[in-house]
């Protein structure tokens, strides 16, 4: 499985357009979801990871989550963190700005599998001490969680998620652990 590890980056999209199945670490990034196309919602996120044994995932941290001007202007789009795209899914958003963009429910809702074997299997996504208008976790959707436990989004980090201590060079700016 590869690893990705993006650092200081703008990106702009309206659906899906942090997406697929690596395993990937984006801190310090901004993220600005755009005007979609009429009777469109966005999604900034769509995780596709595809057998529970895969150690893939996004992985949001310390970034800004916000609309673009143009955005900002409609009050008739609506804007969610993310989207399962398989019972396996997985996304954790952390320590980020959260603006008033998105939904309360936080994330589409998560419609249960009809396969008797992957009812009891819900995709894995979690939130942890983000801040801003966007980040009160009240009206979330049932299967999303929320953590205040340093020991689980530790489990997240450059240091252990994507072992960054071992491939990126100590010259790139990152940080390792929770910040």
């Amino acid at each position: 499985m590869q690893r990705q590890f993006f650092r200081d980056c703008e990106i702009y999209g309206t659906i899906d357009f942090i997406c697929g199945d690596a395993t990937a670490v984006f801190q310090n990034c901004l993220i600005e979801a755009r005007t979609p196309m009429a009777k469109q919602y966005n999604t900034i996120t769509a995780q596709h990871r595809e057998a529970e044994d895969v150690e893939s995932g996004i992985v949001l941290q310390n970034c800004t989550i916000k609309a673009t001007h143009d955005l900002e202007k409609l009050n008739n789009v609506t804007t969610y963190l993310g989207r399962p795209w398989g019972i396996f899914s997985r996304t954790v958003i952390m320590e980020s700005y959260i603006d008033t963009l998105i939904d309360p429910r936080g994330w589409v809702e998560w419609i249960e599998s009809t396969n008797k074997s992957a009812v009891s299997r819900r995709p894995y996504y979690l939130e942890y001490k983000n801040r801003g208008p966007g980040a009160v976790t009240k009206g979330r959707v049932t299967w999303a969680s929320v953590t205040t436990d340093p020991n689980i989004a530790s489990n997240f980090t450059v240091r252990q998620f994507i072992k960054g201590g071992e491939w990126i060079p100590a010259n790139i700016p990152r940080y390792l652990d929770l910040s």
